[in-house]
């Protein structure tokens, strides 16, 4: 009965809490202090205990089961949740960004309620994850959940800088912290996430066998191309002082690469040719 609880009914909670601490949020714009941040953070709270019972159900029990493009998609929404709630421990950080945030979360369950998932057996799973391989997957998707948030905040410096060019700052915009600091925050989820993102380059071609039997060429080569935007943005903001227009795009344009990479590759693979990457071809 727990089980059938946690793939019908959690899903659905799990989504409708993320929303309404979202519609929280956005109620609180321009209220510094307001009740309705704590109401939205405890939500927050109960829905993350949710749907981190439902990853652990997805991908710790055995044999595994349901793993596909909406449950790896769960997983990385609840992961940039995470993230962006540890990272409001942090100085100046903007609540704001959970409006980005916790939609995704929702919509990420939502689409793993409405899109279930193939069986995987106990075989399949050994021989789909050798030895070595868990450094790879824990490190590409803590890399996708940190550049994820890095694009969230991409967003809100281009709404600053869009603001201040046109000398109009509603609401939203003034409750934001300043661009500067916005800018610092960016740059700083760029750099961490470049570094796991690095790791799990380097630990897929270590420890992945069979690149092209297993489909994962075009993943690979589509997250290297988002490893060369995001180091050319480093090197720029060090070597020239990138910032404002010029980081949002190529932060967005990594982010792009890495959603192609991580899901366009899965979904054409399981969508549209019905394949799995766990098999041979």
């Amino acid at each position: 009965m727990s089980s059938v609880l946690l793939q019908t009914i959690a899903p659905l909670l799990t989504a409708a809490l993320y929303l309404a601490a979202t519609a929280l949020l956005f109620r609180s714009v321009g209220q510094p202090g307001s009740r309705h941040n704590k109401q939205a953070l405890l939500l927050t709270g109960v829905a993350v205990l949710l749907h981190a019972g439902q990853q652990a159900n997805t991908w710790l029990r055995e044999p595994l089961a349901a793993v596909d493009i909406s449950n790896a998609f769960s997983l990385c929404a609840l992961v940039l949740v995470l993230l962006w709630a540890l990272s409001l421990t942090r100085k100046h950080v903007a609540l704001e960004s959970g409006l980005f945030a916790l939609p995704i979360a929702a919509l990420a369950c939502l689409l793993e309620w409405l899109v279930p998932g193939p069986a995987i057996t106990a075989g399949q799973a050994a021989d789909a994850l050798p030895p070595g391989t868990l450094v790879h997957v824990i490190s590409s998707i803590l890399a996708f959940g940190i550049l994820s948030l890095a694009g969230v905040y991409a967003l809100l410096v281009f709404a600053v800088d869009h603001s201040l060019k046109r000398h109009e700052l509603g609401a939203f915009v003034r409750s934001l912290p300043p661009l500067d600091q916005l800018e610092r925050l960016l740059f700083s989820l760029v750099a961490t996430g470049f570094a796991f993102l690095t790791v799990g380059l380097i630990s897929g071609l270590v420890y992945v066998d069979d690149l092209m039997a297993r489909h994962l060429v075009h993943k690979t080569v589509l997250a290297i191309l988002a490893w060369v935007v995001f180091g050319a943005l480093l090197a720029g903001r060090w070597l020239r002082g990138w910032r404002g227009a010029v980081a949002v795009r190529l932060t967005l344009a990594g982010i792009a690469l890495l959603l192609l990479s991580y899901f366009g590759s899965k979904f054409v693979l399981e969508v549209v040719l019905g394949r799995s990457w766990y098999a041979e071809p």
